[in-house]
């Protein structure tokens, strides 16, 4: 996801003057290119996030479109106040670059880990929140972000994602249906898609007829997108690497639309450290471990 974000941001870049990255001492290897291209229009502002707000905040109000990049905890929990203070109360145009989503750096301790952003910034006035799930939704949302002109949050994974979305027009606010099924609805947001995907396989040779629908935006909400996913499949699951407090499930159980199955990361800090995928087998996330617990809730209901 974070080459597929690089790549559109430098496409935008030669096409829009105005556009300007600030990083937070990272983006080696990843950044060069843009940095070569675009001297005078990348800044790197060192572990020195607040600040690096603070000067995107600038930036902006002299008519800049700001991107600022560093790894999610860093730029969100250390900015907390900032972000709030000085972009959302302004609705600045800056967008907030967040990588290495849910448990994506497993292997660096629970410090690294992004499973409550969402939840910290949700709550934010004039904040949008994206999550998408493959590189194709990256590099859409790249282009919606340049002409959004308000506040955005962007929040990346970081390994060699698999496209999943084939739509030729992904857009803000939208929901994107990978497969289409009738009894089971599986929606889900970041790159555990992968994950989610290995469960319909299952699923589908089981004989159970399986919708997978990404919701990369995750504020605003549209009530209208979920309605028909409600009406038209048995059960609903919401699956996503976060919190299971105050991520996209709680926002889709308050609109009220039917019941909501939430799985998702447990209210609890992981004190352990190893790759994504251990850590998803730890906390039930695994395809395996979330197709046995959607069976033996479909079972359940059945007796």
């Amino acid at each position: 996801m974070r080459n597929a974000f690089i790549r559109a941001l430098e496409e935008e870049a030669e096409k829009n003057e105005d556009i300007v990255l600030l990083t937070g001492d990272l983006g080696f290897s990843v950044f060069e290119s843009f940095q070569k291209k675009f001297p005078n229009r990348f800044f790197n502002c060192g572990i020195a996030e607040q600040n690096m707000i603070g000067v995107a905040a600038g930036l902006s109000l002299l008519g800049k479109t700001v991107f600022v990049y560093s790894i999610i905890p860093f730029v969100t929990f250390r900015c907390l106040e900032q972000i709030r203070n000085d972009l959302c109360y302004h609705d600045l145009n800056v967008i907030i670059v967040g990588v290495g989503s849910g448990l994506s750096y497993g292997a660096s301790g629970f410090s690294h880990h992004a499973n409550e952003d969402i939840g910290c910034l949700k709550s934010i006035p004039n904040l949008t929140i994206l999550s998408p799930s493959d590189p194709r939704e990256v590099s859409a949302f790249v282009k919606e972000c340049v002409s959004h002109k308000h506040p955005i949050y962007l929040r990346l994974g970081k390994n060699n994602e698999k496209i999943f979305n084939n739509s030729s027009d992904i857009r803000i606010g939208e929901l994107y249906p990978i497969t289409n099924g009738s009894e089971v609805a599986l929606i889900t947001h970041g790159n555990i898609i992968e994950e989610v995907m290995g469960v319909y396989e299952m699923l589908k040779r089981g004989g159970v007829s399986v919708s997978v629908i990404s919701s990369p935006t995750i504020k605003p909400i549209n009530q209208g997108n979920f309605g028909p996913i409600f009406k038209k499949h048995e059960k609903v699951f919401v699956i996503e690497e976060h919190n299971s407090i105050g991520g996209l499930g709680d926002s889709v159980v308050s609109l009220n639309l039917g019941e909501t199955i939430k799985i998702a990361v447990k209210d609890h800090f992981i004190c352990e450290a190893g790759d994504a995928k251990y850590l998803r087998i730890k906390e039930g996330l695994d395809s395996e471990s979330l197709f046995r617990r959607i069976m033996k809730n479909i079972k359940k209901n059945e007796n």
